[in-house]
């Protein structure tokens, strides 16, 4: 036997999915708003990577090796490019003003200059974390680029 709801019943039932839907919402907003969990992206973005970048401002390229480690709480970040080792801090942050989309920043030196990069990450198929990102120096006008992939081991 089939029951069909009376208008009331039908609108009763209306209202509170709606409520149900826009609750969901709500949580769904607030999660989205919260800062990434730090602690599990640390270990997660420990690792080697292969470097390939394009210089700041130029069309020159070079490549070489990444080291990021979780050491007491901080990402503590070894680029080696030309034999030539810098040692940094990686910190989180966000961009796009209330998007408040997580980025990964870096301050280096390379090739007697300071560098700024703003890195984004993703997981590759094997679900090692791929990073993208722009290098800068203060007033570029065209930005750098990098690229630092999961070396397997």
């Amino acid at each position: 036997m089939i029951r069909v709801f009376s208008s009331g019943g039908m609108r009763a039932f209306l209202a509170i999915m709606a409520m149900m839907l826009f609750a969901n919402s709500a949580v769904c907003a607030d999660a989205d708003s919260k800062r990434p969990d730090e602690e599990s992206l640390r270990g997660y973005m420990a690792g080697e990577y292969d470097l390939i970048g394009r210089k700041a401002d130029s069309t020159v390229t070079y490549n070489g090796h990444v080291t990021i480690q979780d050491i007491n709480g901080i990402l503590q970040v070894t680029r080696t490019i030309d034999g030539k080792a810098d040692k940094c801090v990686a910190r989180f942050d966000t961009v796009a003003g209330n998007d408040k989309i997580p980025v990964l920043r870096i301050r280096f030196h390379f090739g007697g200059k300071e560098y700024d990069a703003t890195y984004r990450w993703q997981s590759d198929p094997d679900n090692y974390p791929r990073f993208t990102g722009y290098v800068y120096l203060p007033g570029t006008k065209s930005p750098g680029l990098e690229a630092l992939f999961p070396v397997h081991q």
